[in-house]
């Protein structure tokens, strides 16, 4: 049942992000095909805005939790599961971003900030459980900086990611 529902996840997943990528990066003339400008709102994608170091990269800093899906120039997708009873490591996401969970747990999000050159917990938000509306339902999220999450549940919990890293028009 299992690799069903990571199949059928897999496939959604990807003819999302397909059809997303395709309505979000036409060009109305091959001059701009090459360097599409920023959106206005869409402060996170410049490199002077962005503050935290590469490591923290999500697929860096958790990679047993952030599975490369797709990635190209513009768009990188990403499955990521929450083991049992486990907490992932302090990481960072980018880029804005489209997420869904497949499988949700209830889980607690740990908002870390930097104190003394050491990665510290400013906040915590407890998760009790995600209404049934809430699953397979995409949302925007702008970039995040350090944070890590537990699941406090005994079973695995799924969710898909996929950051733009160019402009992104919601």
């Amino acid at each position: 049942m299992k690799i069903t529902y990571l199949i059928i996840g897999l496939l959604a997943g990807g003819i999302i992000s397909f059809l997303l990528t395709k309505s979000f990066y036409q060009t109305s003339s091959p001059a701009q095909s090459g360097n599409p400008k920023l959106a206005s709102s869409d402060t996170s994608l410049t490199a002077s805005s962005w503050s935290w170091a590469d490591s923290l990269d999500a697929v860096k800093a958790a990679p047993e939790s952030h599975n490369i899906i797709y990635e190209d120039s513009r768009v990188r997708i990403l499955q990521v599961i929450l083991e049992a009873n486990k907490t992932e490591p302090v990481h960072t996401h980018q880029w804005k971003s489209i997420m869904w969970f497949t499988r949700a747990t209830p889980m607690t999000y740990y908002k870390i900030g930097l104190t003394n050159n050491a990665y510290v917990i400013q906040d915590s938000i407890p998760i009790a459980q995600m209404p049934p509306a809430a699953l397979n339902h995409g949302d925007t999220i702008d970039a995040e900086g350090p944070h890590a999450i537990k699941n406090t549940s005994n079973q695995e919990g799924i969710a898909y990611r996929v950051e733009f890293k160019k402009s992104f028009k919601p």
